[in-house]
């Protein structure tokens, strides 16, 4: 499975829940290293780092997971639903 495909089933999965999730696009004029999604599901930001099974985060991408979590989020690095 692609990290595309994990992205679009995991924004799909926070939705039918009751939440509301987006997926980052990056680009030269966005914030380097924001996680792939960012949403909200029962009051608790989240954001959203997604690899395939066996990837790792950039050193950006775990700083700018820690700002989030810092700031009260739920944020990490996640590999399937």
């Amino acid at each position: 499975m692609t990290e595309a495909q994990i992205v679009k089933r995991i924004v799909a999965a926070i939705r039918t829940a009751g939440g509301y999730a987006i997926k980052h696009h990056g680009s030269p004029y966005s914030h380097a290293g924001t996680p792939d999604v960012l949403g909200c599901l029962r009051g608790r930001m989240l954001a959203i780092e997604v690899k395939r099974p066996g990837g790792k985060p950039t050193a950006l991408q775990e700083h700018e997971l820690r700002a989030w979590a810092a700031a009260g989020a739920v944020s990490g690095v996640v590999t399937s639903v």
